[in-house]
């Protein structure tokens, strides 16, 4: 039984525009995603928290309808970016793009907001003047720092942006990737932009593109981290009380579709490219309420769907484990009631998560290696986004037997 906060108030306008809103999802009380602990009981106790989603009928913005205090959430955090080879490519393929469009070069200097243990920034290093990364979380910043990644262990705000540019210089290149959706007031972030970017440079911001969310039914992208869920038109909106403007978009697949969006100061000299404008007409064309009912309608199917396919491999004597502790892992168990008494265990190379419990459910974390040496029937991919990479991993073990179960966007057996 999850223990229930009492609610916060409800936000039920845009918090950008003070636009009317329409309600989208509803997925209850959920725990925090990241908020592994230490024993099944604690699991079990694990404070819960409303977790639904409204979408502003103005600038089409889709928000959390009630937030949870960021110092709850990123003081302590359990969340390391892992090493994985399609992130790997993917940083190349951002790094490529900028390089191609002239926004970095060898004499960029480059800022992180939310930069974790520094995967990124390791990447960049050899490509550019200097790296500096910030995090808020202690012990990421820590591990970080240790590794060589210069890390500030902090929030960035205008304050701290002041400081970084007495300290450090201006940059030319403010990197935000999946961390510009996680704070209640996307002011206070964005004020320190133009404290430390330089006239000319880029804001480079990714997070995971909403349309794609919506399109694939990947309603486990949805949880109390993830206060902001982005599109061009929003971020054209929250970026336009900055001063500054969308120039450029790199759409990629990556983590089931993420939309990299590269901004200026408006009184830069480069114009928004044409993919621009092309996705803010797609945009505009879409936001309808109709748009999202089949988002609705998927996530109900399949539901029903995967919860029937558990039960029925549970019947024939199968066993079923999840792989990955993500925080989508977090949602989807918690959603679908995939306790531990119908799937025992999750696989993951986090050494933070193993041996802990997912919040709500209780499933136990367990290691790549301990998993190999007693795997199940199925796995349930939990983070679907590294489906290619997790199959290859466990067959490289020798495993040639174990079959995978993809959530969505449809409820596949591999």
């Amino acid at each position: 039984m999850i223990e229930a906060f009492p609610d916060t108030e409800a936000v039920h306008q845009c918090c950008i525009c003070k636009g009317s809103t329409f309600p989208l999802i509803d997925l209850g009380r959920q725990p925090l995603a990241n908020g592994v602990t230490a024993s099944a009981a604690a699991a079990d106790a694990a404070p819960a928290f409303p977790l639904d989603v409204i979408v502003c009928r103005e600038c089409s913005l889709a928000q959390l309808n009630h937030r949870v205090d960021e110092n709850l959430l990123y003081s302590e955090y359990n969340y390391i970016t892992p090493d994985s080879s399609d992130l790997t490519r993917h940083y190349g393929q951002i790094k490529d793009f900028l390089s191609n469009c002239g926004f970095l070069g060898s004499e960029s200097r480059v800022l992180d907001i939310g930069s974790n243990i520094g995967r990124l920034l390791e990447y960049l290093k050899p490509h550019v003047a200097s790296i500096l990364g910030i995090d808020p979380a202690q012990n990421i910043a820590r591990m970080a720092n240790e590794s060589g990644i210069p890390t500030l262990a902090t929030f960035f705000n205008k304050t701290t942006a002041r400081k970084i540019r007495e300290e450090h210089g201006e940059v030319d290149a403010v990197f935000i990737r999946h961390c510009f959706a996680h704070n209640p007031d996307p002011s206070v972030m964005s004020a320190g932009f133009p404290e430390v970017l330089s006239k000319e440079g880029i804001l480079v911001i990714e997070n995971a593109y909403f349309l794609d969310t919506v399109e694939r039914g990947e309603f486990d992208q949805i949880y109390h981290e993830h206060m902001y869920y982005y599109n061009v038109r929003s971020i054209s909106r929250i970026l336009k009380n900055l001063g500054m403007r969308v120039v450029d978009l790199y759409h990629s697949d990556v983590h089931g579709g993420t939309m990299v969006f590269v901004a200026k100061f408006n009184g830069s000299s480069t114009p928004p490219s044409a993919r621009v404008a092309e996705f803010l007409e797609k945009e505009k064309a879409m936001h309808t309420e109709a748009f999202y009912e089949d988002f609705l309608t998927r996530i109900a199917s399949n539901r029903t769907e995967l919860i029937s396919l558990v039960n029925q491999l549970q019947a024939e004597g199968k066993t079923v484990h999840a792989y990955g502790a993500s925080a989508k892992a977090t949602v989807l168990l918690n959603y679908y009631g995939l306790t531990r008494e119908k799937i025992p265990c999750i696989v993951d190379s986090t050494i933070t998560k193993q041996g802990k419990f997912v919040p709500g459910t209780g499933n136990q974390i367990i290691s790549e290696e301990e998993a190999a040496g007693n795997p199940p029937d199925y796995y349930l991919l939990t983070i679907w986004n590294y489906k290619d990479e997790i199959i290859r991993t466990v067959r490289a073990t020798g495993n040639s037997t174990t079959r995978f179960i993809v959530p969505h966007p449809a409820v596949e057996v591999l």
